[in-house]
């Protein structure tokens, strides 16, 4: 009888931990990446990404990517550059449907990708021509030298991630 009253405190231990360990795995929280870069080309097009990716047990779990190109004053006399621009971008962009949104404004066409699941998203892979002409380039080859191609579910932790954008002229935070 007197073994079953010194059992009560070491149960009540036991619980207690495990609902404290519980509580800590519900409670993680994931690493969140941001990454921005801007490039300014001769014609005076600008193109900032941002990059937003949640990490969760050192793979990608989802990926907001922003794409806004603003353009110089000289190519706004009408709207054919800035719906070019919009075109070319919905043509290499229409394999992820719903997941991209388009928006324009008086001098810039915003593209902004919220991905989650195995889709493959291309970063740094739009170029400008400097010619008087705008002419853009979207390089959409995904084994290409010159982009950077981000998968939902590839391996990385926080620190490679970030090393990986750091080292094509990113800032990261």
């Amino acid at each position: 009888m007197g073994t079953r009253k010194s059992m009560k405190l070491p149960i009540a231990i036991t619980i207690i931990m495990i609902i404290i360990i519980i509580y800590l795995f519900v409670t993680l929280q994931q690493d969140k990446v941001t990454c921005e870069k801007t490039t300014t080309y001769d014609n005076g097009v600008s193109l900032t990404e941002n990059i937003t990716s949640v990490i969760d047990n050192n793979s990608i779990s989802n990926l907001h990517v922003v794409k806004k190109i603003t353009l110089p004053d000289k190519l706004l006399s009408d709207d054919t550059y800035k719906n070019s621009v919009k075109y070319s971008l919905e043509n290499t962009l229409d394999y992820l449907g719903k997941k991209v949104k388009y928006n324009t404004t008086s001098n810039s066409v915003i593209v902004t990708i919220d991905v989650s699941k195995n889709e493959v998203v291309l970063i740094d892979n739009i170029d400008f021509n400097s010619d008087d002409e705008l002419g853009i380039d979207i390089d959409t080859s995904t084994v290409s030298g010159d982009v950077i191609t981000l998968k939902v579910g590839d391996k990385y932790s926080t620190g490679e991630f970030m090393k990986k954008l750091k080292n094509n002229s990113y800032t990261c935070r």
